[in-house]
């Protein structure tokens, strides 16, 4: 979301106002002097009771849909279905055929997970189906086995409305990175790795990963970025008695990221699969790692990843077991280094161009 308003503020080719939530993970609060206004309401927390968290939810639908009132944009673009309330009724009570509809689904989502969720969202994605879906302008998904499964999903949208946003950094991040590249790479000296994101014992293979590090006994080095994390599995990388591990639970800030990525050797994605949604996520931090020169391991179960894996030029991409490492994988990484240059050029500006486009015509 981040980067899309930033290019469509660079761009300055949109009068942009945006509705959404604090972020109550105490990160930094993006603002952009080049977009109109952003308003925020409380976003539910963990503690809150059934109560708080349902005034919450109708604070942000109140406020969305009273700024859309007023604002009468002739352009929408929302995300998820969490979204989707006061758009609907905006445009159910108030639209006409002048006023178009993007919608951008960040994640997948069968129809198990809506059956099971909330229930608002579940009445918010029924909206969408009969209404929402139909109207638009635009779906997109993050690749194309999530865009394959939602048109499986949906068979009365048309394939020519849905595309593929992938999560790729801003072209910003080259630039960066590149200037950085040659503060390493001494491959005799222990290898570092580094985790960026969220994390959780149960959907993520961090135990067996931390036990692999210490079983190395200093070959390598291991860096946790994640202030994202479920009770236990703070208290458990807190607890690890390791000087090979180093757990930073403040996190980083996301334009800070390519500074802290320059200085590793390897990133790591650690998702077990446990969701469709996880198996064929193609996450955010492979395009992250690679624009910042890393080599990439990522667990075997993300099928979604398979199409990027390439073992034959540096960085690598690799797709590895996670509970069964092979021993030669160190070796491997400092013979790699012979292998010609891949020429990664991910660029979100070129991925959204054409959506801005089509929201600017």
């Amino acid at each position: 979301m981040v980067n899309l308003l930033n290019t469509i503020a660079e761009k300055k080719l949109l009068n942009t106002k945006v509705w959404t939530t604090h972020n109550n993970k105490r990160r930094k609060v993006y603002h952009n002097n080049n977009l109109m206004s952003i308003s925020r309401t409380d976003a539910p927390k963990k503690g809150d009771n059934k109560i708080f968290r349902l005034v919450k939810y109708a604070l942000f639908n109140i406020k969305t849909f009273l700024g859309l009132l007023f604002f009468n944009p002739k352009v929408i673009l929302y995300y998820e279905s969490y979204s989707a309330g006061p758009v609907y009724w905006y445009l159910k009570w108030f639209g006409d055929k002048n006023k178009r509809l993007f919608i951008h689904c960040h994640e997948y989502f069968d129809a198990q997970w809506y059956a099971e969720g909330m229930s608002l969202v579940k009445l918010y994605h029924i909206r969408e189906k009969n209404y929402l879906y139909p109207k638009a302008t635009w779906i997109s998904q993050t690749n194309a086995q999530r865009v394959a499964l939602f048109l499986e999903d949906h068979p009365n949208i048309s394939k020519s409305k849905v595309h593929v946003i992938k999560n790729h950094p801003p072209n910003s991040w080259i630039t960066l990175s590149t200037a950085k590249k040659g503060i390493k790479k001494n491959t005799n000296v222990p290898l570092k790795f580094v985790y960026i994101g969220s994390l959780s014992l149960e959907n993520t293979f961090i135990r067996e990963f931390c036990n692999w590090v210490i079983l190395k006994n200093g070959k390598v080095d291991f860096a946790i970025y994640a202030f994202n994390t479920s009770i236990d599995t703070h208290n458990y990388l807190s607890a690890i008695n390791s000087e090979y591990i180093n757990y930073l639970p403040v996190g980083v800030e996301y334009e800070k990221i390519p500074q802290i990525l320059v200085k590793y050797d390897i990133g790591v994605i650690l998702y077990k699969g446990n969701t469709l949604n996880a198996k064929l996520c193609v996450s955010n931090k492979l395009f992250e790692y690679l624009a910042c020169g890393l080599e990439v391991w990522v667990t075997k179960e993300q099928e979604g990843s398979m199409s990027y894996l390439d073992r034959n030029r540096q960085p690598r991409i690799m797709l590895l077991d996670f509970e069964n490492f092979d021993e030669t994988l160190i070796e491997s990484y400092k013979n790699s280094k012979k292998l010609p240059l891949a020429n990664y050029n991910f660029s979100f500006e070129n991925e959204c161009a054409i959506l801005i486009g089509m929201m600017n015509c």
